[in-house]
């Protein structure tokens, strides 16, 4: 057997669609937003960001005009789940195209964007402030690769009784973050189902993204 090293350049190109909410009448040239995307669950067929909008959770539209945040919502490509590089290509062109205090950007997402928020932040720890996965699984990392969520404050929300993603995932995955130092918590709604969006009705969460600062960037 013979151990070589390689070296080797891959890039990607990406398009897609999205919503953008600015904030009302203040988004002056001299001025930074912070930055809040979110990542919509799994849908079984194409759905266009007119009709997308209404699909937003509640509160979450409001919440972020009330505190001045940049709401961004992309679209997955039709037929394929959240690939990490894609989200943070649109962050690019999001902070690129708007007035973004890039010390301030965080990720959030329901079910499939739940997913989508553990794994990206999960390969690219440094680009977050912080993040809020909603209903998401883990199953792509493991509580083995914590380490990597260490400097990453998280805030994740999940229901008791979630027939489709089990809440005991996001328990292990948050008590392994805290093992390794790390600033994690879980809400936990003790009721049954899969749906967790009243997360985004809730005050604290947008006070708890207006107090964190990206140290990294």
């Amino acid at each position: 057997m013979t151990s070589k090293t390689f070296e080797a350049t891959y890039s990607e190109r990406f398009e897609g669609e999205y919503n953008i909410f600015l904030p009302d009448g203040q988004m002056g040239e001299k001025q930074v937003y912070p930055l809040l995307v979110y990542l919509h669950g799994y849908t079984s067929e194409y759905i266009p960001p007119a009709i997308m909008e209404d699909k937003i959770p509640d509160g979450l539209v409001e919440m972020c005009r009330e505190f001045d945040f940049i709401l961004a919502c992309p679209l997955c490509p039709f037929g394929f789940y959240w690939r990490t590089t894609q989200v943070v290509s649109f962050i690019d062109h999001v902070t690129e195209t708007y007035s973004v205090d890039k010390k301030n950007v965080w990720l959030s997402g329901t079910s499939m964007g739940g997913f989508g928020t553990w794994a990206t932040a999960h390969e690219f720890p440094d680009k977050f402030a912080g993040i809020a996965p909603v209903a998401g699984g883990v199953y792509e990392i493991s509580q083995y690769q914590a380490h990597r969520f260490k400097t990453l404050p998280v805030w994740a929300f999940h229901n008791r009784g979630d027939e489709i993603i089990r809440c005991s995932d996001a328990e292990i995955m948050i008590d392994s973050i805290k093992n390794e130092g790390g600033n994690a918590r879980l809400t936990i709604y003790e009721v049954t189902g899969h749906d967790a969006d009243k997360a985004y009705r809730n005050r604290e969460l947008y006070e708890w993204f207006s107090s964190l600062e990206n140290k990294m960037e």
